[in-house]
């Protein structure tokens, strides 16, 4: 078993980096359930050699249209170079789960699909989407999962051109609503180019579960872009 969990993580690594700066997260299968309303708030904090270090600051809120759909928006903010607060841009959402889950209710299966507006000094393209499958196992204390993100820009010179960024996540239940594990984050570039992009992130996270609670706390390194050290917070309200 160990000598697998070894190998899990190896692969978690390989597949690892860039994606969203304000988003650093791996999706599960679940959605809200109808009527339910919830907020998210991510917070990260990016450490860069030879330039000023990025705070972020995103508020998600979610609502449950079914038991099986959720509509959710994403407000992002940061803090520049000069200490002042500045507006970068949102994000709609809407995510979509297949009802039930697969293989003696262990793997789970959904969709989530993005359209975002963020300013060019924080994404030059400035217009993009993101189509998200995802698909996830629980095997006892064991989860994990994985999240072949298509982010395709509107504008610019990839325009039209999906980029694989793919994500991924394992964890092991420590004790009851505590989790420990790895994420990991990838940026190969456009399908019909891939290697022209390589940037990788590896973040050791903490997991924790309470019934109205969730909070997801990571840290690691991130290389082949803009070397750099990302802390993250997630804390989840349902």
């Amino acid at each position: 078993m160990l000598g697998r969990s070894l190998a899990a993580v190896g692969l978690l690594a390989r597949i690892a980096a860039a994606q969203d700066a304000f988003e650093i997260q791996v999706y599960d299968q679940k959605t809200a359930s109808a009527g339910e309303v919830g907020l998210e708030v991510h917070a990260n904090y990016h450490a860069m050699p030879g330039v000023p270090d990025e705070e972020h600051l995103t508020l998600e809120p979610h609502y449950g249209l079914t038991d099986w759909a959720e509509l959710g928006a994403y407000l992002q903010g940061a803090v520049i170079d000069d200490g002042s607060v500045a507006l970068a841009g949102g994000k709609l959402r809407f995510k979509v789960q297949r009802p039930g889950r697969l293989w003696h209710d262990r793997i789970g299966l959904a969709l989530n699909a993005e359209v975002s507006g963020v300013p060019a000094r924080f994404e030059p393209v400035v217009w993009g989407t993101e189509v998200r499958p995802i698909a996830d196992l629980q095997i006892g204390r064991w989860y994990a999962s994985v999240n072949p993100i298509l982010a395709t820009d509107l504008r610019g010179p990839l325009a039209g051109h999906p980029q694989l960024e793919p994500a991924a996540k394992l964890t092991v239940e420590a004790t009851s609503g505590l989790a420990l594990g790895v994420e990991a984050y990838g940026s190969f570039g456009p399908l019909d180019d891939l290697g022209t992009e390589h940037v990788e992130t590896l973040l050791g996270v903490i997991d924790v579960t309470a019934a109205h609670l969730d909070l997801n706390v990571g840290a690691g390194p991130s290389w082949g872009g803009a070397d750099r050290v990302i802390v993250k917070a997630i804390v989840g309200i349902h």
